[in-house]
């Protein structure tokens, strides 16, 4: 992602963690970026309706209903941004079908302010902010799986849609799989919608899972 994170919305319903999350976003991405926060589902929906936003940040459980919601929406969008999810639940439970969701990072609320605010900045480098513990839980949970039950997915993808996942699973951006790849920023774009829709994924992270899971890294 190459462009300023200026907009960004906020589901909290928490003054606290609001607060603290808000801290965190100006750390990141500077003073100046406005950021709507709002506590219930169906009031994100509304200004994700009505506003462009370049980042969404959500918590999962809010009074109304799930941050989940609002993830699915804003992915359906013709030009969805990017969305982060910030929970304190690091359980499968809660983290697979967020990512299913299409959440493009995992922030568990118990890290730093600024260690919140340095994997937020990582989106500018196509870099999915996770927090260690969440990573380490979904490779756990990939490395249980049988092999036996496992298909050889990388023999669906050509040879240039494997080399482009590989670059996104080690975080570089499009435009930096283009250069590497000596492409343009569409073809690399095609490429990585190829590979998203071949491994039935829907975001950098669960390419980035499945790029571990097939040994690509």
């Amino acid at each position: 992602m190459d462009e300023k994170i200026q907009r960004v919305l906020l589901l909290e319903d928490h003054p606290d963690a609001q607060q603290w999350l808000c801290d965190a976003i100006h750390i990141a991405f500077g003073a100046d970026t406005q950021v709507d926060i709002t506590s219930l589902v169906k009031d994100s929906l509304a200004l994700a309706d009505s506003h462009m936003y370049d980042l969404v940040v959500a918590d999962l459980h809010l009074p109304d209903g799930t941050g989940t919601a609002l993830v699915k929406h804003i992915k359906m969008k013709s030009n969805p941004c990017f969305c982060v999810v910030a929970t304190i639940f690091s359980d499968n439970q809660h983290l697979f079908p967020a990512l299913k969701a299409g959440a493009d990072g995992y922030l568990l609320k118990d890290e730093g302010k600024e260690d919140i605010a340095l994997m937020l900045q990582g989106i500018l480098e196509g870099k999915p902010p996770i927090s260690a513990m969440v990573a380490q839980q979904m490779l756990h949970h990939f490395h249980q799986a049988a092999p036996a039950e496992e298909a050889d997915d990388s023999l669906m993808l050509t040879n240039r849609e494997r080399e482009i996942l590989l670059y996104i699973s080690k975080g570089m951006s499009t435009k930096e799989c283009a250069e590497l790849m000596s492409i343009s920023y569409h073809t690399a774009s095609e490429y990585i919608q190829n590979v998203y829709r071949k491994l039935d994924v829907h975001s950098r992270v669960e390419a980035t899972l499945e790029a571990v899971r097939m040994g690509f890294t």
